[in-house]
């Protein structure tokens, strides 16, 4: 199989997975732009580590910059890779890529806390001036605090979801070029605001208690849950474009929808279980912390 797939050349159908990894649209638009913004980061992590100790709280640790490149693998994989150079003849895979950019990227690279390694590949005049607007009365930060507010985050990443996920919609997103691209980017986006709230990167720190941020995730899933339901359980094959495209691995377009309903149903749903476990343990742990403390400070008789 080739190593480059150009987008809306013909193939056969692929019968096996060993097939399936490799088909890369490594000759795109998008993979300048992911090259280019990696870059960015290494050179202003150089910068900045380079300036800190090894002690200096300045630094970047390897653990963020190593949630960072996971990232940025979950960004390549989904809009380059198989998922993508496939996602034209398979609903399951268009899923995965969606499932890839708003569950595992934008939440990786939220927890990474990349900004200021961005802000140290920039010239230090404007580097001065972006951080100015970044500061608590800066414009920016200001439209950052906005936007990342959890009614409105949390209600810009539904309806995100649910709007691309309409038959008309979708459909021209997958045949033209322009709107699949802002659709990934609608989604990525979207997901960096709804994640926001739970991680609470620098410059804007989240303002949610663990207790708040649980009830954030429970009401997040339930959409979602019901999106996957609908496209596992329907009847009829909503997106018409998969009954013409290859059938790889022997799926017919009702079978790969369903499929692709149950990923985002299942596996998907998982994903807001997991992270609402990791904020139950982190909150029991704030917890036992502040009753230490307070037994410390005031000991009883």
């Amino acid at each position: 199989m080739p190593l480059l797939h150009i987008s809306g050349e013909s193939r056969e159908p692929l019968d096996s997975f060993a097939a399936f990894w490799g088909e890369w649209v490594l000759v795109s638009p998008v993979t300048v732009v992911l090259l280019f913004l990696l870059g960015a980061y290494l050179f202003g992590l150089y910068r900045l580590n380079s300036r800190a100790s090894a002690s200096d709280a300045s630094s970047i640790s390897l653990g963020r910059v190593a949630l960072t490149l996971l990232g940025f693998a979950a960004l390549t994989f989904s809009l380059v890779g198989p998922a993508d150079a496939l996602a034209e003849d398979q609903f399951f895979l268009h899923m995965i890529q969606h499932l890839l950019l708003t569950l595992v990227a934008a939440p990786l690279m939220l927890a990474a806390s990349p900004v200021a390694a961005y802000l140290w590949s920039l010239p230090s005049n404007i580097r001065y001036t972006v951080t100015g607007s970044l500061g608590r009365r800066g414009r920016t930060s200001w439209l950052m605090r906005k936007l990342t507010f959890p009614k409105v985050a949390i209600t810009v990443y539904i309806l995100t979801m649910y709007v691309w996920h309409l038959p008309t919609m979708y459909e021209a997103a997958i045949h033209h070029e322009s709107l699949h691209y802002l659709e990934h980017l609608m989604f990525f986006g979207a997901a960096v605001l709804f994640w926001w709230p739970i991680a609470g990167p620098a410059p804007v720190r989240s303002m949610l208690t663990y207790p708040q941020r649980l009830l954030y995730l429970i009401v997040a899933l339930t959409p979602s849950a019901a999106l996957g339901a609908w496209l596992t359980l329907v009847d009829t094959t909503l997106y018409t474009h998969y009954e013409s495209t290859p059938i790889h691995w022997g799926l017919e377009a009702k079978e790969d929808q369903s499929l692709g309903g149950l990923i985002m149903w299942v596996p998907g749903n998982f994903v807001l279980v997991g992270a609402a476990t990791v904020l139950f343990f982190k909150w029991y742990e704030s917890e036992s912390r502040d009753s230490r403390y307070k037994r410390k400070v005031n000991p009883g008789p």
